[in-house]
């Protein structure tokens, strides 16, 4: 049996750096940094922060990702597991430039269309309008009657129904959602991209065009359908 001791994942000043495979991965605020152990040159720990140095030509500067606030004891751990993984690759040609096998994926999300913020506000109008139209309508007739006085009761009346008008329809949309997309659109598998948290936990999918989209789900699964 195995005594050898699992790479600690960092985590410190809003990224995240973990080893999978033969590569170390960034996770940053708005974008994840893919690096082959083959592209790094040196991983150094300095107390707690750990760099990261790419491999360069003769003569260049290396290129150097930085990770603070990690636990020190686990920033030590993670450079000697590291080094220990890189002293088993063969020495690369002196021209080899480690940063062009570093690949970027933006976590950002797509900003709308014209046509998804048209359909973003008519979805808003339906949800709220026929209440905050019946309840403006309720208020003025109360008040053209001179029974300003019922205003105490009519307002709050109106808002409830405002809220539970909304309510419906996030609950409508909800169920034809499931019903219509499954059948009629395109379903990919969706990966959670951290440890589970036990909130509304982020996934990560690709569509057919080949972007990534993050989307946000109360569910503990490792992976899930997205219509």
């Amino acid at each position: 049996m195995s005594t050898t001791p699992s790479i600690p994942v960092l985590r410190g000043g809003g990224a995240v750096l973990r080893h999978e495979d033969d590569a170390l991965t960034l996770r940053r605020r708005d974008e994840e940094l893919l690096i082959p152990l083959r592209a790094i040159r040196d991983v150094i720990p300095n107390r707690r922060a750990v760099s990261v140095k790419l491999r360069v030509p003769a003569g260049g500067t290396p290129v150097t990702y930085r990770i603070d606030g990690v636990s020190e004891a686990a920033a030590d751990l993670f450079a000697m597991a590291v080094g220990t993984a890189l002293a088993e690759l063969p020495e690369p040609d002196p021209s080899f430039d480690g940063a062009s096998l570093v690949t970027t994926r933006s976590l950002r999300p797509p900003s709308l269309s014209a046509g998804a913020k048209a359909q973003d506000i008519a979805s808003l109008a339906i949800a709220f309008g026929p209440g905050v139209v019946t309840l403006i309508l309720t208020c003025v007739l109360v008040v053209m009657k001179g029974e300003a006085g019922m205003l105490l009761l009519a307002v709050p009346a109106g808002l409830v129904t405002v809220l539970f008008n909304v309510a419906s329809a996030a609950a409508t949309y909800g169920t034809f959602q499931m019903w219509l997309f499954p059948r009629h659109a395109i379903t990919v598998m969706a990966l959670r991209t951290r440890p589970y948290t036990g909130k509304a936990e982020e996934y990560a999918y690709t569509d057919s065009s080949g972007q990534t989209h993050s989307c946000y789900r109360s569910n503990f699964a490792s992976q899930i359908e997205i219509s």
